[in-house]
């Protein structure tokens, strides 16, 4: 059986000083998407617009980038970094990958993963905040203390 690896979105809402990936970003959907995670996939990893791809530990200090403002070229680019990156990890022809995030980081990581013919499922396509939300309320066991 092929392991369940997740790709996740961070998100703007971050702590104050350094952390760790899993407790930087503070958003209810993130917090809700990385509950999900652990209990789901058998590795995970993150993506955002300054790094690319992140590990869970990888300690993160306070930034305000978003790939928004990035020129079309840079977005591009980006995309091929971040799956570059996790190809480096993971053989990702012999995983499935499941990616969470919204549009906007996604619309440079599809195309990269479609050009290398690499099959991913994305979960909560096409989902408003609220019903992914309760999608992972609703497929997560009953949260970490």
């Amino acid at each position: 059986m092929k392991k369940k690896i997740g790709l996740l979105a961070t998100a703007r809402k971050k702590a104050h000083g350094p952390a760790p990936v899993t407790d930087f970003y503070k958003s209810p959907l993130f917090i809700k998407s990385l509950r999900y995670a652990r209990q789901t996939y058998d590795r995970f990893y993150f993506y955002n617009a300054r790094d690319g791809l992140l590990l869970p530990d990888k300690i993160m200090e306070p930034y305000d980038i978003s790939i928004r403002t990035f020129p079309q070229y840079q977005k591009v680019a980006w995309g091929k970094r971040v799956i570059a990156m996790l190809n480096d990890l993971e053989n990702l022809k012999s995983v499935s990958l499941y990616l969470h995030g919204g549009r906007i980081y996604r619309n440079y990581l599809e195309p990269e993963l479609n050009r290398l013919g690499i099959d991913f499922i994305v979960p909560l396509e096409g989902m408003s905040i609220g019903k992914q939300l309760r999608w992972y309320d609703e497929h997560t066991l009953l949260p970490e203390d």
